[in-house]
């Protein structure tokens, strides 16, 4: 049964139980959009949902393994069944990666390529045709700082979070003659559940990273709100702060000292 108004704009949100996927839940709500969360995780999915209702937010959950293509068509069913339409499609579920190309595996380079690469392309896909509907609709890729800087110790990430950025600069040109606003969100390290998917990573690393995560300058909280702004001002890219701007710059103006400083950080870390 179609539960949504048709004045009210529905956003759904991929790995939406936890993390950012979550603090844009909230924020979408709050904002006036009705919520989608898709996720893997059904018990704290259905949790979370039954949180936000409690705060009158018009939110629903659906199982939806990005991984899987019948899921997707599942769970794209399910959402156009239960609300009618979509306006925002917010691919956010992905999961982190550590290691040299040389210390990498094929079943971590496959996890990446089907969840943070392929999850991408097959949300775009699903749902692209239903935001043609939509004189507002926005597509919303969350990839990662790593996919500009490109540091060496995250090799498969890396790939596959650049493919996500290059996806998003493709799909920019693609759809605006339907009037799909694109949007892709790069930010470097904040408060999140990253390290608890890194499959075979270093306690050394893990370590570093977590320190990095609680000494940065914004929150998930933070990058949810810088979502839903480059939607209403029809933002590109997402730089969250005035480091990862000036480093973007950096990479593109200045390659060579770029590099250079990249390899000043492994030196450090693995010192």
């Amino acid at each position: 049964m179609v539960r949504n108004n048709n004045n009210i704009k529905v956003m759904v949100i991929t790995g939406g139980a936890s993390g950012l996927g979550l603090s844009l839940a909230q924020a979408a709500g709050q904002s006036g959009y009705s919520v989608a969360v898709l996720d893997v995780q059904d018990e704290l999915g259905l949790t979370e949902v039954s949180k936000l209702q409690a705060q009158n937010i018009d939110a629903a959950y659906f199982h939806c393994d990005v991984s899987s293509k019948a899921d997707w068509q599942d769970s794209y069913a399910a959402v156009m069944r239960h609300y009618g339409r979509v306006d925002v499609m917010v691919n956010n579920a992905g999961v982190g990666s550590q290691g040299t190309l040389m210390e990498s595996t094929d079943d971590e380079w496959a996890r990446q390529w089907q969840i943070n690469l392929m999850g991408v392309v097959n949300g775009c896909k699903t749902f692209i045709p239903a935001l043609q509907s939509s004189p507002d609709a926005a597509l919303v890729n969350i990839a990662s700082f790593a996919a500009i800087a490109l540091a060496p110790g995250v090799a498969s990430y890396n790939v596959a979070k650049a493919g996500v950025l290059a996806l998003s600069e493709t799909l920019r040109c693609e759809l605006a003659a339907d009037n799909i606003h694109v949007s892709v969100v790069c930010p470097a390290f904040f408060k999140t559940n990253l390290v608890s998917s890194m499959y075979g990573s270093s306690v050394k690393v893990k370590n570093q990273i977590n320190r990095w995560m609680e000494n940065s300058q914004y929150t998930a909280d933070d990058v949810a709100n810088m979502i839903l702004t480059a939607i209403n001002k029809r933002q590109f890219m997402v730089l969250c702060d005035g480091t990862t701007r000036w480093q973007y710059r950096l990479s593109r103006w200045f390659p060579t000292f770029f590099y250079k400083q990249k390899l000043k950080m492994i030196k450090r870390m693995f010192k």
